[in-house]
């Protein structure tokens, strides 16, 4: 009978915790994400240093290094 309110109390309080959003197996190691590098060599995305941005392009890349407050 001990075991079985034991188990019992174990399984409620394991949903509780999860039910909360909190981790179950105690503080965990933060994640450190690779460092992003662009896509790899051959990749169809890759800037090709042989043509020149189309006007669209060189609009967009305007807009990405304007600084935050001169978009709108």
């Amino acid at each position: 009978m001990t075991r079985a309110l034991h188990e019992i109390y174990a399984s409620l309080t394991a949903a509780g915790w999860i039910w909360l959003g909190l981790p179950l197996g105690g503080p965990f190691l933060p994640v450190v994400a690779p460092a992003l590098t662009g896509p790899p060599e051959g990749h169809p995305e890759r800037v090709r240093p042989d043509q020149p941005l189309t006007p669209t392009e060189r609009a967009l890349r305007e807009q990405l290094l304007a600084p935050t407050g001169e978009r709108g």
